[in-house]
């Protein structure tokens, strides 16, 4: 009974599981007007985080 059990099944893998990001996820309610300019835009997502970077820059947030 001194032996190591050895698992059967598996075990850790490097390079195994969901990669780990930077991005955290947003929610809001847009105005009628934001939504008209927004479904106008294909990709929302780089539309809203260069606006909000060019703004925060303007009012120094940056």
């Amino acid at each position: 009974m001194n032996e190591i059990a050895k698992k059967k099944h598996g075990g850790s893998r490097i390079g195994a599981g969901r990669k780990k990001t930077t991005a955290k996820r947003y929610g809001f309610n847009a105005p009628e007007d934001v939504c008209t300019i927004l479904e106008k835009v294909d990709d929302k997502t780089s539309f809203i985080c260069e606006a909000i970077l060019k703004l925060g820059k303007d009012k120094g947030l940056l």
